[in-house]
């Protein structure tokens, strides 16, 4: 089934299997054509495409680096999520300039989603920093909405489906780290949630974003001891799979579980933690 088709079949339809997948990262010390054949190598269905990569980033300002990597992905028989630049991007930011840069770098990852026959963009919301008063959150909050009803029109449009990632804990003031934030901006702007697993353990708040699945258009697994964010090993922290799993149950085998470990083995192991899970 073809990626975006499985975005729109998020009812009472069952799929006979999980689509299952791996995160690149712009640390990987591997080419993307070198990553690609390391997670053909595991057989999962999908990849999740960084753009923060530079030989991906590269591509937003010089389009006549596009046809290469189109190609290089079109020899794969993979189903791609694209996750927008997070670097350096920030739409709730008080600066106007950051802002509409962070925007236009937005709109240039979901051409290239489209470009690339993508199925979903994956976006940060941003946070507001530590140095300002509490008080300009709803401000900075604002400014988000603003900026992601523009994305999420543009990108409908393209036909492919935008979603918004819950934050981890943080020293700067988040704005979609609580399942209150991510509910109040999904109503206001009409995307879908990538349901970051690990981000959630940070604020141990997990139950409480599986009360959203009507809102989640994919899974990030990872695992931490709910201290702080660090993309470990799945079974490696203090996050109970076996339960999470169990209460996916009747809705894990239409929304793509991405294994998003910082490191090659993390993403192996985590495929075949996933794989002999006996709930999934």
């Amino acid at each position: 089934m073809h990626l975006r088709r499985l975005f729109e079949v998020r009812t009472g339809e069952a799929l006979e299997s999980m689509i299952l997948g791996v995160s690149d990262h712009s640390s990987f010390e591997l080419s993307l054509e070198r990553f690609l054949d390391f997670a053909s190598k595991l057989t999962v269905d999908a990849v999740e495409l960084k753009l923060d990569r530079l030989e991906l980033l590269s591509t937003l300002s010089e389009p006549a680096e596009l046809p290469s990597v189109k190609n290089l992905l079109g020899s794969y028989d993979f189903k791609y999520v694209v996750h927008a630049p997070s670097i350096d991007v920030n739409l709730a930011s008080l600066n106007s300039h950051v802002r509409s840069a962070s925007e236009k770098t937005i709109l240039e990852a979901a051409n290239f989603a489209n470009d690339v026959g993508a199925g979903m963009l994956v976006s940060h919301v941003g946070r507001l920093s530590r140095d300002y008063p509490r008080k300009l959150v709803e401000k900075s909050m604002k400014n988000a909405i603003s900026s992601l009803k523009s994305l999420v029109r543009i990108s409908n449009e393209l036909g492919v489906i935008f979603a918004v990632e819950n934050d981890h804990k943080s020293s700067d003031q988040s704005l979609s780290a609580y399942p209150e934030q991510v509910k109040l901006i999904i109503e206001n702007v009409g995307c879908k949630l990538t349901f970051d697993v690990g981000h959630a353990n940070t604020l141990g708040k997990i139950n409480e974003f599986l009360k959203l699945d009507r809102l989640i258009g994919n899974v990030h697994l990872h695992d931490n001891n709910g201290v702080k964010d660090e993309h470990r090993t799945i079974g490696e922290g203090n996050i109970d799979f076996s339960n999470m799993f169990r209460k996916m149950q009747k809705w894990r085998n239409a929304t793509p579980l991405i294994v998003e470990c910082h490191s090659l083995t993390g993403l192996k192991k985590g495929v075949e933690f996933v794989r002999h899970s006996p709930l999934v």
